[in-house]
C-alpha cells in the first residue's frame, strides 16, 4: 500500500541566491515549499520542498562553513536510516572517506557525511526529511561514474544498496543501472557526458509525473532554460530536461522505476 511507503532518498542542493530558488522552482517547476529555517545572517540554512511524495533539501551555499565537508559540493543525496550506528561502521569496514563522524545534530538527527570513490557527497542519518508526505517515490537521484561497474559493486558492499536494473550500452559500459536501498531508488550510469545537457554537474535531479507535456509548457512559459524537448524515448517513456537558474539539472517524465513492496 502506497501510504505505507515513505521517501528516503533526498537530493541536496546548494544554491547561491537560494531564496531566489525556492521562488523558482515553486513558480516553474509546481514545488511547494514545506518550510525553511533561516541563519543568523539572514541566508537559508535548510529549506525543503515537495512535488507529490518526493522531497528535495535545500540550503544557501554561503551558508556552510569552509572546513564542512558541504562546502566544497553544489550537491549531494541524503539519506534517512534507521540504524545509522550500523550504517557507519559497515561504511567504515568497506574503507570508505568518512568526512563527517557519526554525530548527535542539534535539530535531534544523529547522521555522519561520507565521500564515494569518485567523489559524490552522500549524508546518512535519522531525520525524516519527507516529513507528513508518503506514497511511492517520485523524485531520484542520477548520478554520473567514470566506471558505474566499480559504483554498483561499491555502493552495494558500503552502503547496503541492492541492483535492480542494469542496462549496457554498445561498448560495454553501464548506460543505466538502478540501486534500491529501502523505498528508496538511485539512477547511474557512465560513458562521456552531453555537456550540453549535464553542463558541470555530475548528479541530476529525475522527477516522475504522468503528463509532462503539460509541465514542459508550463515550465517554458515561466522562462526555464529547455535542455531537451518533450520526447518519447525508445522504451516508451515520454519528458524534457531543462536546466533551473543555477545550472543544476532536472528532467521531467513519464518514467519510473518498479515500486517497492512492503
Amino acid at each position: 500500500m502506497t501510504e505505507d511507503i515513505r521517501p528516503n532518498i533526498f537530493p541536496a542542493l546548494r544554491y547561491n541566491n537560494a531564496r531566489a530558488a525556492i521562488d523558482w522552482l515553486t513558480s516553474v517547476f509546481g514545488f511547494e515549499k514545506d518550510g525553511e529555517h533561516a541563519a543568523p545572517d539572514g541566508s537559508i540554512a535548510h529549506a525543503q520542498l515537495h512535488f507529490g511524495a518526493g522531497v528535495v533539501g535545500l540550503s544557501s551555499a554561503q551558508n556552510t562553513p569552509s572546513d564542512h565537508p558541504w562546502s566544497k559540493v553544489r550537491q549531494g543525496i541524503y539519506v534517512r536510516v534507521d540504524e545509522v550506528d550500523a550504517h557507519h561502521d559497515r561504511a567504515k569496514r568497506a574503507g570508505a572517506d568518512i568526512v563527517m563522524p557519526l554525530k548527535d545534530m542539534d535539530y535531534g538527527s544523529r547522521e555522519y557525511a561520507v565521500r564515494d570513490p569518485e567523489g559524490h557527497l552522500w549524508g546518512f542519518g535519522t531525520y525524516d526529511m519527507a516529513g507528513p508526505h508518503t506514497g511511492e517515490p517520485n523524485i531520484f537521484v542520477g548520478l554520473h561514474y567514470r566506471d558505474s561497474r566499480a559504483a554498483l559493486a561499491w555502493l552495494a558492499c558500503a552502503f547496503g544498496f541492492e541492483k535492480t536494473l542494469e542496462i549496457l550500452g554498445p561498448d560495454g559500459n553501464v548506460m543505466h543501472a538502478e540501486m534500491r536501498l529501502g523505498p528508496g531508488i538511485i539512477m547511474l550510469g557512465s560513458g562521456p557526458k552531453d555537456t550540453t545537457t549535464w553542463g558541470a554537474n555530475t548528479q541530476g535531479l529525475y522527477v516522475y509525473l504522468p503528463d509532462p507535456d503539460a509541465h514542459f509548457a508550463r515550465a517554458k512559459k515561466a522562462g526555464a532554460k529547455i535542455i531537451q524537448q518533450p520526447e518519447t524515448t525508445s522504451y516508451g517513456a515520454r519528458g524534457y530536461f531543462a536546466h533551473d537558474p543555477e545550472g543544476f539539472l532536472w528532467g521531467f517524465s513519464t518514467y519510473r522505476p518498479q515500486p517497492a513492496t512492503v
